[in-house]
């Protein structure tokens, strides 16, 4: 058996060597080789700073399914670098959780979503979802879609879907507090938005947004 602080050092080497030459296609064969997913994830939890940094940027490459939950953990690490590195490997994981064929069809209705062609998108969306119903990422496109064309009831349900499936997908927790905004419910939206900010505290918007919902809260209180 390899002696663990050789493999440690393996990716750690692989991963200088990565910031040097940014030669992607390198790294990701070096890791292929040494490392499976789970045993990158276990040192991710449990290495220092630079090996927490280096397995998060090679689970971003090897990752499956059975990191998405390690990664989002990740999201909070103490380490800036690290809760960069982890936030890129949980999106581009989440996009891999389903079979090649779904990341394409995946990918065509992101792609829709990100031109504001909403009503587009949303057939091949329900689509993908039917087809591949564990797949969170799918829900969330559709959540998108629904709260584009200004659904929001319909947006709230496909955000709640998604988070059955995936608990830290805080873009989800982030959508489901804009539908609950645009539905008066303060409360609700609050709650949505630490959950998500929970999981990834660099988001200043929703913590800003937080915020000013505690303020209106508490006014309401007073006056009431």
């Amino acid at each position: 058996m390899t002696n663990p602080a050789l493999r440690t050092s393996r990716l750690v080497s692989g991963y200088r060597r990565y910031l040097a030459s940014a030669d992607t296609l390198r790294f990701a064969q070096q890791v292929s080789e040494c490392y499976l997913p789970s045993t990158l994830a276990k040192l991710l939890r449990l290495g220092d700073i630079e090996v927490r940094r280096a397995a998060a940027l090679a689970l971003g490459i090897v990752g499956d399914s059975s990191v998405i939950e390690p990664l989002g953990r990740a999201l909070g690490d103490c380490d800036r670098g690290v809760r960069l590195a982890s936030d890129d490997a949980f999106r581009a994981s989440l996009v891999r959780d389903a079979a090649p064929v779904h990341h394409q069809q995946l990918l065509q209705i992101m792609h829709l979503n990100d031109g504001g062609e909403f009503a587009a998108a949303l057939p091949p969306a329900m689509i993908l979802a039917n087809h591949a119903p564990m797949y969170a990422e799918a829900r969330h496109q559709i959540g998108v879609c629904w709260e584009g064309l200004g659904n929001n009831a319909q947006a709230d349900k496909a955000f709640r879907q998604c988070l059955w499936l995936c608990r830290f997908h805080y873009p989800a927790w982030i959508g489901l507090a804009r539908c609950r905004i645009e539905r008066n419910q303060w409360r609700g939206a609050l709650i949505a938005l630490e959950r998500a900010t929970s999981i990834c505290p660099d988001l200043e918007v929703p913590r800003a947004q937080a915020r000013a919902i505690r303020r209106r809260l508490g006014q309401s209180e007073r006056q009431g």
